[in-house]
Protein backbone atom coordinates (compact mmCIF):
# COMPACT_ATOMS: atom_id res chain seq x y z
CA UNK A 1 0.00 0.00 0.00
CA UNK A 2 2.93 2.50 1.16
CA UNK A 3 4.12 2.37 -2.82
CA UNK A 4 0.76 2.81 -4.57
CA UNK A 5 0.86 5.98 -1.91
CA UNK A 6 4.22 7.10 -3.07
CA UNK A 7 3.31 6.67 -6.71
CA UNK A 8 0.00 8.90 -6.21
CA UNK A 9 1.79 11.23 -4.81
CA UNK A 10 4.12 11.51 -7.30
CA UNK A 11 1.99 11.44 -10.09
CA UNK A 12 -0.27 14.02 -8.46
CA UNK A 13 2.50 16.46 -7.95
CA UNK A 14 3.43 15.80 -11.38
CA UNK A 15 0.15 16.17 -12.77
CA UNK A 16 -0.53 19.38 -10.26
CA UNK A 17 2.76 21.05 -11.53
CA UNK A 18 1.55 20.46 -15.44
CA UNK A 19 -1.73 21.84 -14.73
CA UNK A 20 -0.49 25.09 -12.80
CA UNK A 21 1.72 25.46 -15.82
CA UNK A 22 -0.97 25.25 -18.06
CA UNK A 23 -3.15 27.43 -15.92
CA UNK A 24 -0.07 30.45 -16.09
CA UNK A 25 0.75 29.53 -19.46
CA UNK A 26 -1.47 28.67 -21.49
CA UNK A 27 -5.15 30.26 -20.08
CA UNK A 28 -5.43 33.67 -18.20
CA UNK A 29 -5.64 32.12 -14.95
CA UNK A 30 -2.09 33.35 -14.10
CA UNK A 31 -2.88 36.84 -14.37
CA UNK A 32 -6.01 37.23 -13.63
CA UNK A 33 -6.59 40.35 -11.41
CA UNK A 34 -3.04 41.63 -11.66
CA UNK A 35 -2.61 45.31 -13.16
CA UNK A 36 0.60 46.84 -13.96
CA UNK A 37 1.66 49.65 -12.16
CA UNK A 38 1.04 52.87 -13.87
CA UNK A 39 4.04 54.85 -13.97
CA UNK A 40 6.42 51.75 -13.32
CA UNK A 41 9.76 53.44 -13.25
CA UNK A 42 8.25 56.24 -11.14
CA UNK A 43 6.95 53.95 -8.48
CA UNK A 44 9.58 51.44 -8.36
CA UNK A 45 11.90 54.56 -7.72
CA UNK A 46 9.49 55.81 -4.70
CA UNK A 47 9.19 51.98 -2.96
CA UNK A 48 13.31 51.90 -3.33
CA UNK A 49 13.62 54.84 -1.61
CA UNK A 50 10.49 54.38 0.51
CA UNK A 51 10.81 51.15 1.53
CA UNK A 52 14.76 50.40 1.63
CA UNK A 53 14.74 46.81 3.45
CA UNK A 54 13.58 44.17 2.36
CA UNK A 55 10.38 43.00 3.64
CA UNK A 56 6.44 42.70 4.22
CA UNK A 57 4.85 46.39 4.41
CA UNK A 58 1.43 47.02 5.16
CA UNK A 59 -0.41 50.78 4.62
CA UNK A 60 -2.29 52.27 6.60
CA UNK A 61 -0.33 51.11 9.66
CA UNK A 62 -1.33 52.58 13.03
CA UNK A 63 1.71 54.91 14.45
CA UNK A 64 2.16 53.16 17.70
CA UNK A 65 5.78 53.88 19.84
CA UNK A 66 6.39 51.95 22.90
CA UNK A 67 5.17 54.14 26.40
CA UNK A 68 1.91 54.90 24.38
CA UNK A 69 -1.30 55.11 26.89
CA UNK A 70 -4.23 52.97 26.46
CA UNK A 71 -6.09 55.82 25.01
CA UNK A 72 -3.11 57.09 22.86
CA UNK A 73 -2.70 53.00 21.38
CA UNK A 74 -6.46 53.71 20.44
CA UNK A 75 -6.56 57.35 18.81
CA UNK A 76 -3.64 55.68 16.72
CA UNK A 77 -5.63 52.95 15.67
CA UNK A 78 -8.54 55.31 15.15
CA UNK A 79 -5.95 57.18 13.11
CA UNK A 80 -5.18 54.20 11.18
CA UNK A 81 -9.08 53.39 10.58
CA UNK A 82 -9.73 56.26 8.91
CA UNK A 83 -7.18 56.56 6.25
CA UNK A 84 -8.27 52.57 5.72
CA UNK A 85 -11.57 54.64 4.44
CA UNK A 86 -10.07 56.81 2.46
CA UNK A 87 -7.38 55.03 0.96
CA UNK A 88 -4.95 53.72 -0.12
CA UNK A 89 -4.51 50.36 1.28
CA UNK A 90 -1.97 47.62 0.80
CA UNK A 91 0.31 45.20 1.51
CA UNK A 92 3.44 45.14 0.06
CA UNK A 93 6.23 42.43 -0.48
CA UNK A 94 9.41 44.76 -1.47
CA UNK A 95 12.79 43.49 -2.73
CA UNK A 96 14.51 46.62 -3.21
CA UNK A 97 17.81 45.31 -4.42
CA UNK A 98 15.75 42.11 -6.63
CA UNK A 99 15.63 38.70 -6.09
CA UNK A 100 18.41 36.79 -6.53
CA UNK A 101 16.22 33.09 -6.31
CA UNK A 102 16.76 32.00 -10.12
CA UNK A 103 14.07 30.99 -11.84
CA UNK A 104 15.01 27.32 -12.07
CA UNK A 105 15.16 26.75 -8.00
CA UNK A 106 11.97 29.03 -8.03
CA UNK A 107 10.51 25.80 -10.19
CA UNK A 108 11.85 23.15 -8.41
CA UNK A 109 10.81 24.39 -5.49
CA UNK A 110 7.03 24.66 -6.62
CA UNK A 111 7.56 21.07 -7.94
CA UNK A 112 8.26 19.28 -4.93
CA UNK A 113 5.96 21.56 -2.93
CA UNK A 114 3.03 20.27 -5.00
CA UNK A 115 4.75 16.93 -4.51
CA UNK A 116 4.48 16.82 -0.96
CA UNK A 117 0.67 18.50 -1.15
CA UNK A 118 -0.36 15.14 -3.46
CA UNK A 119 1.85 12.97 -1.34
CA UNK A 120 -0.51 14.32 1.95
CA UNK A 121 -3.36 14.18 0.21
CA UNK A 122 -2.36 10.64 -1.15
CA UNK A 123 -1.54 9.24 2.61
CA UNK A 124 -4.63 10.87 3.82
CA UNK A 125 -7.01 9.41 1.19
CA UNK A 126 -4.93 6.33 1.97
CA UNK A 127 -5.61 6.57 5.85
CA UNK A 128 -9.06 7.47 5.48
CA UNK A 129 -10.40 4.02 5.45
CA UNK A 130 -8.49 3.19 8.17
CA UNK A 131 -8.85 6.15 10.94
CA UNK A 132 -11.13 4.38 13.60
CA UNK A 133 -9.27 5.59 16.33
CA UNK A 134 -9.24 8.93 18.29
CA UNK A 135 -5.61 9.40 16.91
CA UNK A 136 -5.62 8.67 13.42
CA UNK A 137 -8.80 10.92 13.20
CA UNK A 138 -6.55 13.69 14.51
CA UNK A 139 -3.68 13.20 12.46
CA UNK A 140 -6.06 12.96 9.56
CA UNK A 141 -7.46 16.52 10.50
CA UNK A 142 -4.03 17.90 11.75
CA UNK A 143 -2.37 16.61 8.44
CA UNK A 144 -5.24 19.14 6.73
CA UNK A 145 -3.70 22.17 8.40
CA UNK A 146 -0.49 21.64 6.20
CA UNK A 147 -2.42 21.98 2.86
CA UNK A 148 -2.94 25.91 2.95
CA UNK A 149 1.07 26.28 3.58
CA UNK A 150 1.96 23.97 0.82
CA UNK A 151 -0.74 25.24 -1.60
CA UNK A 152 -0.45 29.19 -0.45
CA UNK A 153 1.90 30.13 1.90
CA UNK A 154 5.28 28.26 0.57
CA UNK A 155 4.27 29.22 -2.70
CA UNK A 156 3.84 33.25 -1.89
CA UNK A 157 7.21 33.07 -0.44
CA UNK A 158 8.72 31.24 -3.40
CA UNK A 159 7.04 33.66 -6.17
CA UNK A 160 6.44 36.65 -4.33
CA UNK A 161 8.77 37.15 -1.76
CA UNK A 162 7.08 37.04 1.38
CA UNK A 163 9.18 36.71 4.12
CA UNK A 164 9.88 32.99 5.62
CA UNK A 165 8.76 34.20 8.93
CA UNK A 166 5.18 34.91 7.51
CA UNK A 167 5.17 31.82 6.04
CA UNK A 168 6.25 29.66 9.21
CA UNK A 169 3.89 32.00 11.31
CA UNK A 170 0.57 31.15 9.34
CA UNK A 171 1.32 27.43 8.77
CA UNK A 172 1.92 27.50 12.88
CA UNK A 173 -1.32 29.01 13.35
CA UNK A 174 -2.67 26.51 10.99
CA UNK A 175 -1.67 23.48 12.08
CA UNK A 176 -2.04 24.22 15.45
CA UNK A 177 -5.44 25.58 14.81
CA UNK A 178 -6.38 22.01 12.76
CA UNK A 179 -4.91 19.95 15.39
CA UNK A 180 -7.10 21.88 18.16
CA UNK A 181 -10.05 21.39 15.68
CA UNK A 182 -8.94 17.90 15.25
CA UNK A 183 -9.55 17.38 19.11
CA UNK A 184 -13.02 17.62 18.77
CA UNK A 185 -13.86 16.63 15.82
CA UNK A 186 -11.93 13.30 16.55
CA UNK A 187 -13.89 13.06 19.66
CA UNK A 188 -17.08 13.46 18.13
CA UNK A 189 -16.98 12.33 14.40
CA UNK A 190 -16.99 8.49 14.16
CA UNK A 191 -16.05 6.18 10.45
CA UNK A 192 -19.57 6.17 8.88
CA UNK A 193 -20.64 9.25 10.55
CA UNK A 194 -22.68 10.85 7.40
Amino acid sequence: MAKRVLLAGLLGGLILFVWEFVAHEALPLGEAGLKALPNEPAARAALKQAAPDTGLYIFPAPDLTPGMTRAQQQQAMQVMLDKIRTGPVGILAIHPDGVPTPFAQQLATQFATDVVAMLLAAALLARAAASRGFGGRLLLVTLLGLLPSLRAGIPYWNWYGFPATYVAAQATVDVVGFFLGGLVLAWLVRPGDR
